[in-house]
């Protein structure tokens, strides 16, 4: 930049604010070559330090199971009201925070330790908040997504099928319903996902006030049907039978579809 290149204004103020302008602009350029979750995964890990070093270990297998909940950032927009519902210690709602400040995020859990933790992390700010609650009962506000992240086996039939209506009645006309859980009807692949809920119930780390009752692909399918909802299938695993669900409304699709 030559101190004669009148691009940034002639005088001292026009330059100052045009030339501040300018280096946001080009920061802005440079962050958004880094924000990809892997970046984030150690500032996320530095959140669970110092408490309990069972807690730091889980927190260390569990996101890199998850990939660092890469394809959750890649379904969810980066504006918007999202709320995870069933949250755990709070690790995707951080990250999704992580990844842009216009999230804003709401994390629910049954569990009041673990909401306890989340609350208590040093990434905590006004864009990030958790509560205890019942999803059962929890009167959801309207938003943009809805997570619903290996939650429904934890509910009975009746409760899944009510809650998944909840949602699916404050989701905003643009909005997306994610869902991902292991599908009963898949036999083959499903040990290994009962295998992995087994682990994770019986060391303590998940309650659960009943019996696992994993859903069927089927039978959601059916729901979402009767609601006037578009699904789409993601099948990214081989050794379980999880599967996510990307739920919209109809008229959307239909929409888009006309526009093309």
């Amino acid at each position: 930049m030559k101190l004669s290149d009148t691009d940034f204004g002639t005088t001292v103020r026009e330059r100052t604010k045009r030339i501040s302008a300018h280096f946001r602009k080009e920061f802005d350029v440079v962050k958004q070559s880094y924000q990809y979750p892997a970046y984030y995964r150690d500032r996320l890990l530095k959140n669970y330090l110092y408490k309990g070093p069972v807690l730091e270990w889980y927190t260390r297998i569990k996101t890199g199971i998850e990939d660092n909940y890469k394809m959750f950032h890649e379904l969810i927009p980066k504006e918007g009201k999202i709320v995870d519902v069933g949250c755990g210690y709070g690790y995707l709602p951080y990250m999704l925070n992580f990844l842009s400040e216009k999230r804003d995020i709401l994390g629910i859990d049954y569990d009041k330790d673990k909401i306890d933790v989340a609350n208590n992390c040093m990434s905590k700010n006004q864009n990030v908040n958790f509560v205890t609650g019942d999803i059962t009962d929890y009167e959801f506000e309207n938003s943009d997504v809805f997570v619903l992240n290996d939650v429904l086996h934890y509910l009975q039939k009746e409760d899944q099928d009510l809650l998944v209506t909840k949602c699916i009645g404050k989701l905003n006309a643009e909005g997306k319903l994610i869902i991902r859980d292991g599908d009963r009807d898949l036999q083959k692949r499903h040990l290994g996902t009962r295998l992995s809920e087994f682990y994770s119930t019986n060391f303590g780390f998940n309650m659960t006030k009943n019996d696992l009752e994993f859903v069927s692909g089927k039978e959601l399918l059916g729901l979402l049907e009767a609601k006037d909802m578009n699904v789409e299938i993601i099948d990214a695993t081989r050794l379980t039978s999880n599967l996510v669900y990307v739920i919209t409304h109809k008229h959307n699709l239909e929409e888009a579809q006309s526009n093309g």
